[in-house]
């Protein structure tokens, strides 16, 4: 089965309580694929990058869904079952 990642990470978004996604850098200093597929959601106004969360964890990216990206969501979920 083939997944949209497009639909997966605006339906993340907009199910958060604050509508936000936030992932991780990992120790290696590497980013997971997530982050190019959320830089590209960006790109086309679906998601915001807004200022990182202070984390123990280390660094921190953080998107969060944008009117656009609702309407998006919107029509890819339309026709899904």
């Amino acid at each position: 089965m083939r997944v949209n990642h497009q639909r997966r990470l605006l339906n993340k978004a907009a199910e958060a309580r604050d509508y936000q996604i936030t992932i991780h850098q990992r120790a290696d200093a590497s980013w997971p694929g997530d982050h190019s597929r959320l830089t590209a959601l960006e790109s086309t106004g679906h998601l915001r990058r807004i200022d990182p969360l202070e984390d123990p964890g280390g660094p921190v990216a953080v998107w969060q869904i944008t009117a656009a990206g609702l309407s998006q969501l919107r029509a890819l979920t339309s026709g899904a079952e």
